[in-house]
Order: structure tokens, then sequence, then C-alpha cells
């Protein structure tokens, strides 16, 4: 996923220089290429590492920029793919707030924007325990039912703003398990049962400030949301009079679309004919390309007539490559290379492997692989299978440097099945 190198707003989004996350540059003892601009020393890095660029999330940035500037509409942030506090602390100022999913989330959201910016929460399961503090930390709370809405609705609305997460019952993805709008759909109001109840129970819908619609993902086409808008907007148009806002969810990649212009179009609509205020909350769109997976190799052999290159790393640092059967992008692979190697990770699931990959210098012990495009649904997913560490925390500052941010230990490790241990090693 190659960052974008212009405006899709024409004049209208910032002139930085696009920072080409994808181009492997040279570094001294890496036969196979680093990205251009990265520190010249990796003798201290400490591997498997999960690296950020913050000089790519600052240029993906320049697109909410754009489309605030352009559409007079809201951004917010997903933390459900990315949500290291230093990064969030640096892209608050060009948000209007973020967007959460738990308890959790909805904590450390708070505690980044600090009063500045609106905080956002949706789930499909909501505990009881849980609606004091939400009511305390949130001021928009979408429910996602009915009967959720009907449980909660009277303590949230003292605090928040609440409105309903609406299922259009369109869908656009291909994988039914990316589909929020799939058969059966445990996300959100589904809209037949929406337009029944304001029809015949309106009262159900006292209190009810505004709508959420997250009915896609990963798409580049805009005008899908464009078009659901309006396919709701005809069902719905009553409840369209009766909101303050509707915010129109994520699962949108601002940075792949051929144009932001059916989304500024369907935002206009929706603010000059309604009056209301709207949201869009992208996630991955503003992360992903910042991301890297670096591993290190720890042995190569051959196996049924293939060479197998294992890492320090293990699909568990990127799950939905196991999850979702794909491969994932790799820095200096070419098709056209002589050295092939099956990539494993190190744990002992049989099926811990990504793929075939091709380089132009041959892999050996000690050779270093980054994984591209990883900053979006890694870390979040991330887990501990085997007891393998989770991924040293490194960023690359606007100065080319590279910073520690954070190194797991085995005290958390043990913390996690109950042992107590003195010193963190």
């Amino acid at each position: 996923m190659p960052v974008p190198t212009e405006s899709r707003l024409d004049d209208t989004l910032p002139g930085e220089d696009a920072v080409d996350s994808t181009s492997p540059g040279s570094i001294d003892g890496s036969p196979n290429g680093w990205p251009d601009g990265w520190p010249d020393d990796w003798s201290d890095i400490d591997t498997p590492a999960f690296v950020y660029d913050t000089r790519v999330v600052r240029q993906l940035l320049t697109y909410t920029d754009g489309l605030r500037q352009a559409s007079g509409c809201r951004v917010l942030f997903s933390l459900k793919p990315f949500a290291y506090v230093d990064a969030l602390a640096m892209m608050a100022p060009h948000l209007d707030g973020f967007a959460t999913s738990s308890l959790f989330e909805a904590r450390l959201a708070s505690q980044v924007l600090r009063g500045h910016g609106s905080l956002h929460l949706t789930t499909p399961g909501m505990r009881p325990d849980d609606v004091g503090e939400i009511a305390s930390l949130c001021d928009f709370v979408s429910f996602n039912s009915l009967s959720q809405y009907r449980m909660h609705g009277e303590a949230l609305s003292r605090a928040a703003s609440c409105g309903l997460r609406v299922n259009p019952q369109m869908s656009f993805a291909d994988d039914e398990r990316y589909d929020p709008c799939r058969p059966n759909s445990k996300l959100g109001v589904p809209l037949e049962r929406l337009v029944d109840t304001l029809k015949r129970e309106p009262h159900r819908l006292s209190g009810i400030d505004g709508i959420l619609v997250h009915s896609n993902c990963d798409s580049s086409d805009l005008a899908q949301a464009q078009a659901t808008v309006q396919y709701m907007e005809a069902k719905l148009g009553d409840l369209f009079d009766r909101v303050q806002w509707v915010n129109l969810g994520g699962g949108y990649l601002l940075d792949e679309s051929e144009s932001l212009q059916p989304l500024c179009e369907t935002v206009h609509f929706l603010r000059s004919t309604y009056g209301l205020e709207v949201f869009v909350e992208p996630g991955a769109a503003l992360t992903r390309a910042a991301g890297y997976i670096v591993s290190t190799v720890l042995d190569v052999f051959e196996s049924g007539g293939k060479e197998v290159a294992v890492l320090d790393t293990t699909v568990n640092h990127m799950p939905e490559v196991f999850e979702y059967g794909f491969e994932p992008d790799v820095l200096g692979h070419d098709d056209d290379a002589d050295h092939e190697y099956l990539l494993a990770g190190c744990t002992c699931l049989a099926g811990d492997l990504f793929g075939l990959y091709r380089f132009h210098e041959p892999l050996e012990a000690g050779s270093k692989v980054v994984f591209n495009n990883a900053g979006a649904y890694t870390l979040p997913k991330a887990h501990l299978f085997n007891g393998v560490n989770l991924p040293t925390i490194y960023a690359v500052s606007e100065s080319g440097d590279l910073d520690l941010k954070k190194r797991f230990t085995y005290a958390e490790y043990a913390a996690r099945w109950g042992e107590n241990v003195a010193v963190s090693v």
C-alpha cells in the first residue's frame, strides 16, 4: 500500500512531500534493502520489532486535513488497528477526536485527548459494570441494537449524545468475514427493522440524537459510502430530520481512493439538506503504510525442495496473515529474483508460514527481513503463543532517528499466568 504522492483534492490538501513507505533503500549489511531515510545503524535493534514511521503517519494525516477543509466533516481516528500513545498524541491535533470500541480503548483515548476533542464509542457487547465509566468518558455513544439502547440508554444519555448503529443491509465486501452487512450480522440495527420501528413504535427512538453507519472494510471506492447514504435517506428520510448527527464510520481507504469527491459530496448533502454534524472515522488508512515488522533470520534449511528461512517473528505478530490467508508485503521481494525462500515463523504451529518470497541476495542466519504495510491490526491482535515475546516497539522520528518506545519483558508474560516477578528481565 504505497503512500500517494499527490492530492486527490487538487489544491485542497497540504502540499507536503510524500514519503514512499514501500521503496527500499540500501543500508550496509542489509542484502535486500530498507526504506529510504531509515537509520544507518541497525546493530542495536531488538528483533522481532514493530517500527512505525512518524513521517509516514504525518503524510497520511494530510488526507484528513484536506477532507476536513473541503467538506466540513469531523474526522475521528479509530483505535482498533493501532493505538500507540505517542503516535496518537502526534495525530490528535489533526483530528476531531477518537473512536473506540471498549472501555479500555476509551480510557486510553481520553488520556491522550485530555479534553481536547470528542470521544466516541460503539460496541456490540456493553457490560453493565462498564456503563458508569463509559458515561464519564464518552461524548457520543452509538448503541448497537434497540435492546442495548433500552438497557443502557437512560444512564448514558445523562452524559453523552446517544445514537444507533444502523446496518444498511448493503454489502460491498466480497469476504463475509470482513462484511459488517453480512447475513445475520451482529453489527447494528437492520435497516428494515429500523424502518418498521420508525413507523410502528417511534417512541422507542426517543432520545436518539444520531446514526452511525459502518458498513464497509478496506474499500477504496468512496462512491459506495455515497450510495449507502442515498439508500438510507430514501428509507429513513423522517429520521434524518429528527437526528443531529451522522457518523459514516470507517472501512474506507482515503489514501488509496481515486477521488475523495464522493465523500465530500455526501458530507455536503447531509450538512446542507438536514443541518447534520457529520463524522468519519478512518483507522487503517492512517497507519497501515506507516508500520513495519522487522525480523531476523534464525535458520535456513532445505525441506521438500524448498529453502525454508525461519524468522524470529511469527504470524501471531500479524494474526490476520493466518486468519485470512494472505501473504504480507516484504521489502526487497522481487518475482524475478534468483533466491526463493519459504518464510516461516518460529512457533510450533505448522501453519506459521508467511509465504514464498524471492530476493536478489541470499538469506542466512542473521539476515534481516522486513514486512512493510504492517501498521494496522498487527500489535492490537498480536499474542504470545509458545511464549514468543511480542515485538519491541520503535518509532522512526521526524529527524530519522530510531527511538525505542517499548520492550516487553518476561515479567509481563509471567504476570499473565499469575506469577509475580520481582525484577523485569
